[in-house]
């Protein structure tokens, strides 16, 4: 597995997951990591299309024992936005 800048823990009782992921990711330069863990298929999905949508790439996914760990790189687009 990928070395980590960041990680968010979305495993059982999680409030706005995606909040917590988004302010992560924001904290990170382009090309960083940012690893989610999450027991929730829906979590994945969205995290998926978000990441889609924000120009982040998915390098990794893994599933261990009902646990998704999604290895996501910061993209560039994503900053543009924020200056």
């Amino acid at each position: 597995m990928m070395y980590a800048d960041k990680t968010v823990s979305c495993v059982g009782i999680c409030q706005s997951p995606m909040l917590s992921i988004e302010t992560e990711m924001e904290t990170l330069d382009t090309g960083q990591i940012l690893q989610i863990t999450t027991d929730k298929s829906d979590l994945v999905e969205t995290v998926r299309s978000w990441a889609g949508e924000n120009g982040h790439v998915i390098e990794e996914e893994l599933v261990a024992s009902g646990v998704t760990t999604l290895i996501v790189r910061k993209g560039a687009a994503a900053t543009a936005e924020a200056t």
